[in-house]
């Protein structure tokens, strides 16, 4: 639901401006209102509240600090320990002078950055030369045996060079060039080190040198160039110097880490702490060009939840008495655009807002869709999917990833909205009688016995009832799109929008009419003579309905109202997805009951259902929420503007 949001104005002298913000910022309920806009449009009569020299002074200093704060923590992030604030240091540091503050913190930088930045450097580097003699070890380790034959001195050259056996024709046209440009001062030695890798050293005058790069280079030659720290040195030496350097890096990278650890495990929290406290010091000056004056007063507007203005005005009137003013002022429909949003749902509906919000938070003052998504998606992936097995599935992996990852949001938040979307999938599954398609039908196991309760009989085998399930998939999309537009209409009397009233109702008064005279007709035995007056009758109310709706959205009541009518048929999609899937399954245990190899036919099923079960995992979350954020929302959702954001301070944030 959305969290009722009062529109609060605070007023007061300018002397107590800094105070009265501060208590604020601490509080951490108030969206600031940004006033800076209105009063140069002249919408209010006001002046914008102007920052002092010194706290413009004050602010870059700030900043200074804070770049070279947050450069420290993401060295000693390198360590492996989290940058979690120490309260107790920000509780101490927040309230200091800025000069005192500025000095208390730049000697603590002193004191930590420079090594702080050497271990990081240090840490950095080890990594990279153990990745880098990683990659050269196995090639020098090839040419070894070659290595081991050539001895050169400073008047000669050599270079070690790599070729695919396939291409090992080619090693005859590379001798023949380098003959031509050495004048035959050159030797080549080269060997098959692999089943794959020929390997050959070329040794030749240095005088030929640059002739015999450029040349190697122009060809693509696969040439085996050394680290620069080992350059000039023989490659069967180097192989050498490379194990020996790679067995002593683990040890120096470990110390290092190490280090790194302890200067985290002292500091870290401090640093923390510090970087908190200059964020939230710097967003205090950096806010209050938000705020509007006159000569001799301020004035501070803004957005909180009306639960917690009593804790604001009873702090103000605490600290200062009735020398400020606190107003809080109701908002008015031309206002809910303007006013942000909070949300506050139970907990098992709550991960369902992270899933609305990549559609955008509603609007104030209308309805929150965060409970329609938690009946609605798991409904329909549920009767897409709809297999017994596969939900067994599906929620078993859901809650192994729940537990084996109970410390990962991210993790946490997709299995709360999949444990129900899964657990949908099995109750479908019962109604369907479907495991692994119909692996439990009497085409096979025969397990599953007819269960009559009144009219209705379960099983409901919908790969052989298919004009059943697609007329119970198009009266889901007709009782949705209808709820729809009854929500519609409600937000338009909560908005007083008599546009939207007359559009919505309009449409949904024309499909009623439509659907009853569709009804009427169909039963016609029962009516009588009834039939033909009602129908008249129906059609008249349809032709009322849309005439309201043109009247509210014009040529977009014409096309709602058509868009309305092709919305519904598009909920097939539910019974087409859905047979699709249950007859893929059907055909594979066909196929498996056909083979005459028990084997390779429970290879053959695991592998086909593995398959259909991986397209029953993704292909119905996009329809689910294709028919709730298409369909659905577009009959009766609105969009904010903006999400609630309070001034809170990073050191002491509150939740809405």
């Amino acid at each position: 639901m959305l969290v009722p949001m009062a529109k609060v104005e605070i007023i007061g002298p300018r002397g107590l401006f800094s105070d009265v913000l501060a208590l604020v910022h601490a509080q951490g309920r108030l969206h600031i209102e940004d006033l800076s806009n209105k009063i140069s449009k002249g919408d209010v009569p006001l002046n914008r509240m102007e920052v002092d020299p010194a706290k413009l002074r004050e602010q870059q200093a700030m900043e200074d600090l804070l770049i070279r704060v947050r450069a420290i923590l993401r060295a000693l992030d390198g360590g492996g320990k989290a940058s979690q604030a120490n309260r107790a240091e920000y509780e101490r540091l927040f309230p200091l002078e800025p000069n005192d503050l500025a000095q208390e913190v730049a000697q603590v930088i002193n004191e930590v950055e420079d090594r702080t930045a050497a271990l990081a450097s240090a840490h950095t580097d080890l990594e990279s030369e153990l990745a880098l003699l990683g990659r050269y070890e196995p090639i020098l380790h090839k040419i070894q045996p070659l290595a081991s034959q050539i001895v050169t001195t400073g008047s000669y050259d050599s270079v070690a060079l790599l070729f695919e056996r396939r291409y090992k024709g080619a090693l005859e046209a590379l001798k023949e060039e380098l003959e031509r440009i050495t004048d035959k001062h050159y030797e080549v030695v080269s060997t098959d080190v692999d089943e794959d890798t020929t390997a050959a050293i070329v040794v030749f005058d240095r005088q030929y040198a640059d002739g015999v790069h450029k040349f190697l280079t122009m060809e693509n030659v696969n040439q085996i160039r050394l680290p620069d720290s080992f350059e000039g040195v023989p490659f069967d030496a180097a192989y050498s110097e490379v194990r020996a350097r790679r067995q002593a890096l683990p040890g120096e990278l470990s110390e290092t880490r190490s280090e790194l650890n302890k200067m985290s495990e002292q500091w870290a929290g401090k640093l923390a702490a510090i970087r908190d406290v200059l964020i939230d010091r710097e967003q205090e000056i950096e806010a209050i060009p938000k705020f509007g004056r006159t000569d001799y007063a301020f004035v501070i507007t803004g957005w909180m939840p009306v639960k917690d203005v009593p804790e604001l005005t009873a702090g103000i009137r605490d600290n200062w008495g009735d020398d400020i003013i606190v107003q809080q002022n109701e908002i008015n429909e031309a206002e809910y655009a303007e006013t942000p949003v909070a949300l506050n749902n139970p907990a098992a509906i709550a991960p369902f807002q992270t899933l609305l919000s990549a559609y955008g938070n509603p609007r104030y003052g209308t309805i929150d869709a965060t409970w329609m998504l938690f009946l609605f998606y798991p409904l329909f992936f549920g009767m897409i999917v709809g297999d017994f097995g596969y939900g067994i599935i599906m929620l078993s992996i859901i809650l192994w990833l729940r537990f084996k990852f109970a410390d990962n949001s991210t993790i946490r938040l997709a299995t709360s909205i999949l444990g129900p979307a899964a657990t949908s999938v099995i109750i479908f599954g019962l109604v369907y009688g479907e495991f692994f398609g119909d692996l439990l039908g009497p085409r096979h196991l025969d397990v599953i016995q007819p269960l009559t309760i009144g009219a209705v009989t379960l099983p409901f085998e919908r790969t052989h009832a298919q004009i059943a399930f697609m007329l119970i998939a198009l009266a889901v999309g007709v009782v949705q799109i209808l709820f729809g537009l009854t929500l519609g209409v409600i937000n338009a009397i909560k908005t007083k929008n008599r546009h939207h009233l007359y559009e919505k109702g309009g449409i949904l008064v024309f499909l009623i009419a439509i659907a009853l005279a569709v009804l009427v007709g169909y039963a016609e035995h029962m009516f009588g003579s009834w039939t033909t007056w009602g129908q008249m009758a129906f059609a008249a109310l349809a032709l009322g309905g849309f005439i309201y709706a043109v009247r509210g959205g014009g040529v977009m009541g014409v096309v709602e109202t058509v868009e309305s009518v092709t919305h519904m048929a598009s909920y097939l999609r539910i019974m087409a997805v859905g047979l699709a899937g249950a007859l893929f399954a059907d055909a594979v245990n066909g196929i498996v009951a056909d083979m005459g190899n028990i084997a390779l036919a429970i290879i053959v099923g695991v592998f086909l259902h593995a398959i259909n079960f991986i397209i029953a995992a993704f292909s119905p979350t996009i329809h689910a929420l294709r028919l709730n954020f298409l369909e659905f929302f577009g009959k009766f959702y609105e969009t904010g503007k903006q999400d609630y954001r309070p001034f809170t301070k990073t050191g002491g944030e509150k939740s809405a």
